[in-house]
């Protein structure tokens, strides 16, 4: 059934050809519309305008068919557009995007409005079955001839007799031996295909044609070369039916395995390459799986036992001898056969060598927990009578068994494939980033901005994402006290455990072990106290579960007292998402001096049973394990972790062996399947409490802010700095607007302020002292509009700021306030004052020893006025 044509989409395209041949060819209809512009009379006007009236200047297709048949009516020109529609119809190797704008740009002509059904389109639709090659390109000019001609023809036929016509494949391609440049164009092969798919092969370009029936009939293609077109699809025909026959299916295509290897680069082979784990122990084939399930290559060297290896054969590796057996992986020869020390390294001591060819593996898979190509798999093939479990290392695979392989492989693996090609797709690679500064500068604020970055809305967020958050927190006893609530109060654990409360609570926190030992385990905790089928001393309350002798687990005993909550909850959940909330799709804390990593990853907790008063301790998942589980089960979103005040933790010690997960080359890739998340690529290790495996998920970005005020970047841990991209945030008084966008704002007294001046002044004194790491940020300006507003944030930010950077250096805080001059000389009027203390000012007499001192006083906000503040900056240097 020609039909068949691989993992291309057929139907769409065939469903469209059909609308098309009911509606434009028998009807007269346009497809996209309801007016009759497919006729004899618009046909004609093309012929004369276009065919008969053929550019050979200057300009592309488009300019050239726009400036003939400029003359036509809309309605020709909308027939233009639709006849391209059909043209592309079939050629892949155009997108989609290109055509709708070249038949729209066509249809624009025609100043009439462009509402296309969805069903003729469509990505579905119009992504194409074959390719058309270059040639269909550079040759549209032709093909649109030879449509017009074609079109020409079928429309002067009576209905009675075209209706006909368009039902039988072989009269119609007979019939198409009568138009013009027929066996020259590739549109003939489109529309016969698109028309009869079950009859005519979607092979659009002669030379492949040819090369087909050359490669099953055995014919030179010189011969093949004087058939015509309607000869070529009749052989092409009967290597379909016998194929059929051999393979015994008719879900055959030229183009996919089987029958591709038969006629398409027959010069290469292909092998059969065999691993016996008991005698060669293939050290680094976890690294060959991680490095190829994402998306890298792996050059791995072989033994060979055959010369005739060569440079582009195919491998495939057979795993044997010790189960599971069958092929795991797959790559291409790169190398030539040569001679290397024995791998087995008593044999090498005695310098025997040994035949070896590179293989470049491009996809190798975990037998324990990949779907693979199984021996059984393997004895099916039976075709060409294939030995499958050879002796020798290597063999090569027969023709038509190697395409039953590949075709088998594309079969069970792509759904491995095409799900880690899906996720290298959409999990572009991680941001790891500090933005670091003085204080004021912004931080915070950009890390804000990027929050919406990481919210699902509302409307997106699906039912299930909505469960899993709403069960994450709660407690197995809540979980599984709802799951048997809701089935009737009445389950085994089979059934607790096939619960979508239990499932989702499962996948929310990336439990795939052991679901059922916890089921059992909480039923037998909390089972009543009178139970005569459980054996179980450690019991904690509530007590409300039981078991029958047949294993059938009930709610138990006066359960509606104790589990109000549990009933309230499993009410609010029952209701479903009745007030859907946006998705937080990230996690926002601070680091500090005792922030540790328990909080951060996992950690100890202790819990206090109420009635026996006995403390046991659990092990409970800390903020960034718990958003790593989220996202290792949202694959297709991307999660963050806001971290402010990064260089105030101990990172060390919170982070622990994350520090080394967080590399951007070692964050792991996951693909959800049925029953939750599946890792394919990536590092992975094991946690010291849980002693779960663990990684950091690729769609995890995390952030973090510094403040240089605090501790410089030069002394931060080179572990973290490596791993990081570190971005500066200076000062930048540029963008503080103050009451008019200009940056001033008034003094109240008639007057203006220059914020942005006074800020660059400040810091140019700071730096000069200093260094740039403590200048003052532009966002404590930034929302200052008036006077009052700018005297507060001078007393209660900029001056405590600038004592602790001074270590109360006064005389240096005035010096920067502009509040003294050459030698010490006070410049009025002053916001921070001093007077000189003398002992005997103090004490009333001069003890010995006791040197005069500097009384300093900051003024009050009252007192602080325009001018104090203006001389800050009104006569200093303050470019660079």
């Amino acid at each position: 059934m020609a039909r068949f044509c691989g993992e291309k989409l057929t139907e769409p395209k065939i469903n469209a050809a059909h609308i098309w041949k009911d509606k434009c060819l028998l009807g007269g209809q346009s497809a996209f519309g309801s007016e009759n512009i497919w006729t004899s009379a618009n046909v004609d006007q093309l012929n004369e305008y276009f065919v008969n009236n053929l550019d050979e200047g200057e300009g592309d297709f488009f300019e050239k068919l726009e400036a003939q048949i400029e003359p036509t009516s809309n309605q020709v020109k909308q027939l233009a557009a639709e006849m391209l529609w059909v043209m592309l119809l079939c050629p892949s190797n155009i997108k989609s995007a290109t055509k709708r704008a070249s038949i729209e740009r066509i249809w624009q002509w025609s100043a009439a409005p462009f509402d296309p059904p969805a069903e003729l389109w469509s990505d579905e639709a119009m992504d194409g079955i074959g390719s058309g090659g270059t040639s269909f390109n550079t040759n549209r000019w032709r093909e649109l001839v030879y449509f017009i001609k074609l079109t020409q023809a079928v429309l002067k036929l009576p209905e009675s007799e075209r209706r006909n016509l368009l039902e039988k494949p072989w009269e119609f391609a007979q019939w198409l031996e009568g138009i013009p440049e027929n066996d020259n164009r590739q549109l003939r092969h489109m529309i016969l295909f698109l028309l009869f798919p079950d009859t005519f092969e979607r092979i659009f370009g002669g030379t492949d044609r040819k090369s087909i029936v050359s490669a099953f009939t055995g014919e030179k293609l010189r011969q093949i070369s004087k058939l015509s077109a309607l000869d070529i699809d009749r052989q092409l025909d009967e290597i379909r039916k016998e194929q059929e026959r051999q393979f015994e299916t008719d879900q055959l295509d030229f183009y996919v395995p089987p029958l591709r290897e038969q006629w398409k680069d027959v010069a290469s082979k292909q092998w059969l390459l065999t691993w016996n784990p008991r005698d060669f122990q293939w050290d680094n084939i976890t690294d060959a799986i991680l490095k190829t399930q994402s998306g890298e290559s792996y050059i791995q060297r072989w033994p060979c036992s055959n010369f005739s290896l060569a440079t582009g054969d195919k491998a495939w590796v057979l795993r044997q001898r010790e189960n599971p057996t069958g092929i795991f992986a797959v790559g291409n020869v790169v190398s030539e056969v040569y001679e290397d020390e024995h791998w087995d390294s008593k044999k090498a001591e005695s310098n025997t060598k040994v035949n070896y060819v590179d293989i470049e593996l491009t996809l190798v898979l975990d037998v324990f927990k990949d779907t693979f190509i199984t021996q059984a798999d393997l004895e099916n093939i039976k075709i060409d009578n294939q030995n499958w479990q050879p002796d020798a290392v290597t063999s090569e695979i027969k023709k038509r068994s190697a395409g039953l392989l590949e075709r088998l492989w594309n079969q069970i693996i792509p759904k491995q494939e095409a799900l880690q090609s899906d996720v290298r797709r959409t999990q572009k690679d991680p941001v790891n980033l500090i933005y670091y500064g003085p204080p004021g500068t912004g931080k915070t604020y950009e890390l804000n901005t990027l929050i919406n970055k990481y919210v699902t809305p509302a409307s997106s967020v699906s039912y299930e994402q909505w469960l899993a958050q709403e069960l994450q927190p709660q407690r197995w006893f809540d979980v599984i006290f709802m799951a048997l609530h809701d089935l009737g109060g009445s389950a085994k654990v089979s059934q607790i455990e096939a619960h979508k409360f239990v499932q989702q609570k499962a996948k929310s926190i990336g439990r795939t072990k052991h679901i059922r030992a916890q089921i059992w385990a909480t039923l037998q905790t909390h089972t009543v106290e009178s139970s005569n089928t459980v054996n179980y001393s450690k019991r904690q309350t509530p007590f409300v579960f039981d078991k029958d002798e047949n294993s059938v687990w009930s709610l138990s005993g006066a359960w509606r007292d104790p589990c109000e909550e549990q009933v309230q909850l499993y009410e609010a959940i029952s209701a479903g998402p009745q007030d859907r909330k946006a998705q937080k799709r990230y996690e926002f804390v601070t680091f500090h001096q005792a922030f540790s990593y328990e909080e951060f990853v996992e950690g100890l907790r202790p819990e206090v049973d109420e009635d026996s008063g006995e403390v046991a301790y659990k092990v409970v998942p800390g903020v960034f394990r718990r958003l790593c589980q989220l996202a290792q089960n949202d694959p297709n979103n991307r999660y963050a972790i806001f971290i402010d005040e990064i260089n105030r933790g101990n990172i060390a010690k919170i982070l622990g062996e994350l520090i080394t997960l967080i590399e951007i080359d070692k964050r792991g890739e996951f693909v959800n399947e049925e029953g939750g998340s599946r890792m394919v690529g990536g590092m992975s290790l094991t946690l010291p409490y849980s002693g779960e495996s663990f990684s950091v998920p690729k769609n995890i970005d995390i952030y973090g802010t510094m403040n240089t005020a605090d501790r410089s970047i030069a002394l931060l841990d080179t572990a973290l700095r490596r791993r990081f991209i570190f971005k500066e945030l200076m000062p930048n008084s540029s963008i503080i607007s103050g009451a008019g966008g200009d940056g001033y704002i008034p003094d109240g007294e008639g007057g203006v302020i220059n914020l942005r001046a006074l800020l660059d002044a400040m810091n140019k004194r700071i730096q000069f002292f200093l260094g740039r790491d403590v200048t003052l940020g532009h966002a404590y300006l930034s929302k200052v509009k008036d006077f009052d507003s700018l005297r507060s944030v001078l007393l209660n930010q900029f001056i405590p700021l600038l004592q602790e950077h001074f270590y109360d250096d006064w005389e240096r805080i005035q010096m920067v306030l502009g509040d003294v001059g050459p030698g010490g000389r006070p410049l009025d009027p002053q916001i921070v004052s001093h007077r000189t203390l003398s002992a005997a000012d103090v004490f009333g007499f001069e003890p010995d020893g006791c040197e005069p001192i500097k009384d300093y006083r900051i003024s009050s906000q009252k007192e602080i006025t325009p001018d104090a503040i203006r001389k800050i900056y009104e006569g200093a240097i303050i470019g660079e």
